[in-house]
């Protein structure tokens, strides 16, 4: 497999694959891409039974990368994630064996269903790519990307994320049921495939260095930088907004923009790009100000604050 094809060249072939087995979900998979790109983490947030798991899967398997799901439950332990020490009776010794979050890509199902104890074994792998077991520090393996899953609308027996681990996610794409024209396509290929996940590999592991390379060589004006710091203020100085976008989703956004530009085929960050990523990098980041208790309320309240913003905020020319 030739490494030198482009960015553009192999996320299309990416998104194909994927789009030979997964119907619609096109933001997901957007996101998904524009995490792979930049070594990102995302959030899939949406009703059960809509192939979130499923895409995950056929999103590693495009790429022949190592892939892990955690369950997460109320009696998972951070132990369970990162892994620990045991006792070897062969050697006398004890031994760090490796918990399932050492994998490239690494599936958080139902991430909001254990405790935030638990949550918490995963701020440092997401941050710093790396596990700290009894003070020894051990690395993920690149590239190290998580998808985590949650259901918004049942609160009984789930914690919700803290704003902390919440900032770590690059991108958060809201998902909802599909349209019935969708539903039936979706019936029409499970007749053919079942629940098995057959997918064609389009890149090779030596290419996953080279697009991330790529996509750090994309050329951002300071002009774009100076729009980007100003969305984000503009998100804490709104009156319906208690907590705004933090330095690290400013980062976040100037990263996923360099990767729409990458997939784009474009050298350099336009406005356009920022804008068409702005609401995955922003929409979970804000926190409001006497909101509605109701998480579909509040997703909405949220768009059409980031279209206050988006449209306040003049773009460079």
């Amino acid at each position: 497999m030739q490494v030198q094809r482009s960015v553009r060249e192999i996320t299309k072939r990416m998104t194909d694959a994927i789009h030979e087995i997964v119907v619609g979900m096109d933001d997901a998979i957007r996101s998904l891409l524009l995490a792979f790109l930049t070594e990102g983490h995302v959030l899939l947030e949406g009703p059960p039974g809509i192939a979130k798991t499923y895409l995950a899967k056929a999103f590693t398997y495009s790429l022949g990368l190592e892939f892990r799901r955690i369950q997460f439950t109320a009696d998972l332990m951070p132990s369970d994630i990162t892994g620990g020490t045991i006792y070897n009776r062969v050697t006398g010794n004890l031994e760090f064996r490796k918990g399932p979050i050492f994998a490239n890509i690494v599936l958080a199902d139902e991430i909001n269903r254990s405790s935030p104890r638990s949550q918490s074994a995963l701020l440092e792998a997401m941050q710093e790519r790396q596990v700290t077991v009894e003070g020894v520090s051990y690395p993920l393996p690149r590239p190290f990307m998580l998808i985590a899953t949650q259901n918004p609308i049942e609160l009984e027996g789930t914690y919700p994320l803290p704003e902390a681990e919440l900032d770590r996610f690059l991108v958060r794409t809201l998902l909802g049921y599909p349209d019935s024209g969708t539903e039936m396509k979706i019936l029409a290929k499970k007749t053919l495939r079942g629940e098995d996940v057959e997918i064609d590999q389009v890149a090779s592991v030596e290419d996953v260095p080279y697009v991330m390379g790529s996509t750090r060589q994309v050329h951002v004006d300071e002009s774009i930088l100076r729009y980007i710091v100003e969305l984000a203020e503009a998100t804490r100085k709104h009156e319906r907004v208690a907590l705004g976008v933090s330095p690290r989703g400013e980062v976040s956004l100037l990263y996923a923009s360099r990767a729409q530009a990458a997939i784009e085929g474009i050298p350099y960050v336009t406005p356009d790009h920022v804008k068409s990523v702005m609401n995955l990098v922003f929409n979970h980041r804000l926190i409001l100000r006497g909101g509605s208790l109701n998480p579909l309320e509040a997703r909405e309240e949220v768009k059409d604050i980031l279209v206050e913003v988006a449209e306040g905020v003049a773009a460079p020319r």
